[in-house]
Order: structure tokens, then sequence, then C-alpha cells
């Protein structure tokens, strides 16, 4: 059994904030260091100043040159993110972090507070489960850690591309709009409900997410058939797995199928964080226009290698070639 021996130093808490639950939560005057309890959050937390977090839910491999190298030294602590995963508390609390960024979701957070509470550790939660929430929860989160500057180019960012994406997409009639498919796992046989927020950019992007019927739940990955998939007659498929990817257009049970006649099977890009799913970060706002882009090329018209280029820029603050944009989006990843 782990014993916790902490000297607990205390903060000193000089504002009220009020966090996207509506809870009033007393925050430090100057937070210099942010433990947030799942991926999603960190990757908000490292958007807005990467020198604040003090720690990572997981390694972040294969991703080093986007991402700077004081994140990549972090200590690990874990969190709540799925498959019975929880943080290591004796880390955390040896960390004694400012502030922990929390999710409404968890399922142990009125624990995991209480556990806080005994070493003075404030939480503060932020809602993060769709895509539209983000300009929200950078502007506040932007406020509990006094980067209101920084957040509020991100929060602007990220509103004007809703705004460039629904302007064209509300055009689109119903029967034009282009059937999607999302293949997960190794086999292509997983995938995603209308409605899940680990399929949320196909509807987003203006497609329609020919998985219709299926059950949504916070985890997701829908079993599914070959045949079931061969009825939905997707004419786009969008690839989580490059193994299954590598294998999509010899195999003789998809050769049928519309996209993969087509020529329309894409791999996700996932550099330096998914751009679509799993987790569902940040950079799903960079995904929302390559989905569009990719789904409707003639109507969109836009240039994906400076697209992404301006959005590392800005919320990775990296500055990457074009080859390096085209290499992030090219299926040969």
């Amino acid at each position: 059994m782990c014993v916790l021996s902490i000297t607990i130093t205390g903060h000193a808490f000089a504002k009220d904030m009020k966090d996207m639950t509506g809870r009033v939560v007393a925050v430090p005057d100057r937070v210099q260091t942010v433990y947030a309890v799942s991926p999603p959050e960190t990757m908000l937390v490292y958007a807005l100043d990467p020198t604040l977090l003090a720690g990572l839910n997981f390694p972040l491999r294969g991703c080093e040159k986007y991402i700077d190298t004081h994140t990549l030294n972090l200590p690990v602590i874990g969190g709540y993110f799925g498959q019975g995963k929880t943080p290591n508390k004796e880390k955390l609390v040896k960390l004694n972090p400012d502030l922990v960024i929390g999710r409404k979701s968890n399922p142990m957070s009125e624990k995991f507070e209480q556990f806080l509470a005994k070493f003075n550790i404030p939480i503060a939660t932020i809602i993060i489960d769709r895509l539209d929430q983000y300009p929200e929860a950078f502007e506040l989160t932007g406020a509990i850690l006094n980067r209101e500057a920084r957040a509020r180019k991100l929060a602007d960012y990220t509103r004007a591309t809703f705004s460039q994406v629904s302007e064209k997409t509300v055009s689109i009639p119903t029967a034009k709009r282009v059937r999607v498919y999302y293949a997960e796992g190794n086999d292509g046989l997983y995938t995603e409900s209308n409605g899940s927020i680990h399929a949320e950019l196909i509807p987003l992007a203006g497609g329609v997410n020919v998985h219709d019927q299926g059950t949504v739940t916070r985890y997701g990955r829908d079993k599914v058939t070959m045949e079931t998939i061969i009825a939905y007659q997707p004419e786009v498929i969008f690839v989580e797995q490059p193994v299954f990817y590598d294998k999509i257009y010899s195999s003789p049970g998809w050769k049928s199928i519309p996209a993969v006649k087509n020529k329309r099977v894409y791999l996700i890009p996932k550099k330096p964080f998914n751009w679509f799913d799993r987790p569902p970060s940040f950079m799903r706002i960079l995904g929302l226009k390559w989905v569009a882009q990719t789904l409707y090329p003639d109507l969109f018209g836009l240039d994906m290698q400076q697209e992404c280029r301006d959005f590392f820029h800005l919320f990775l603050q990296k500055d990457i070639s074009p080859e390096d944009a085209a290499q992030l989006m090219s299926s040969a990843q």
C-alpha cells in the first residue's frame, strides 16, 4: 500500500472564478503549474501555454518535431481517460500543482476533488466534449491562467473556422451531401454512431455519417460487419489506423464500395495529436477544415498546406515548412 507523505505548502488564493459548470473556484493569483485530468484538457492548456503543464497523461512519442522540449520531458502522471485509467496520486501530490483542470464526465470526479482538497489543490472543470465548446473553454481557461490575450486569439480563430465552414455547408442540399464512413480498428470494422462526439467532424463539415443507428456512448467503437458497410455504400472513408489503410485497396470485401472504387479513402492525420478523434483535442479545429476540404474540394478550395502552417504557428507555436505540412496530411505518413 502506497502512503503519501507530503508537506503541504499551500497556495495564495487571490480570486474566485466560475468554471464551466458555474461553480465558483478559488484560484491562485499566479498559476504557475497545472495538471489536467485527461488528454483533451491537457492539450487545451498546452495550446494556451505549454510551460504551465506540470505533467502528462501519457508519453508523447513520435511527435517530437512539433512539441516543445519542456513538455516532452514532463513526468507522466496518468489521468481519467477510459479503460480504467486513473492518475498516479502520489506523483501528482509531489508535484503540488497550483491548479487541476478537471472534466465533468469523470465518474470519479467527486472523490478526486475530495482528495485534492486535502492538499489545498483547487480544481476547475472545463467542458470540451463538443468542438463548439472550445471558444468558451479557451477564454475561461485563459482568464483562470492569466493568459487572456492568447486565449482570445485561439477562440477567435475557432469561431472564424466554424463560420467559414458553416457558411458553405448550409447551402448543400441533403441529397448532395457526401456519405461518410469512419473506419476504426485494424480491420476497419469499428465505427462511431451519428451523434457521437468521436465522429463530430463529419456532420460539422457537411457530410452524412452512414452509421446512423448505432449506440452513442462516451467511448464508442461500434462493431459492424462487412455486409453492413457494403449496404451503407459510403462515398468517402476516413481511416483511423495506418495498418488498415495499407490494405483497404487490396481487400476483396472493400472493392465494391464507392469510396474504394473512386479512391476516396483518407488516412486521418495524427501529428502532433489526432486531427479527428481519440483524443478529441483542439487539433479537430484544423481537422474540421481538412475534412470539409476533403469532402467538398470544389466548394471550399482551401490551400490546406497553408492552413496547416497557419494553424501550427498559432496553436502550437511552431513554424513548419510546406513540405512538413504536406507530409502531415499524406496518407503515406
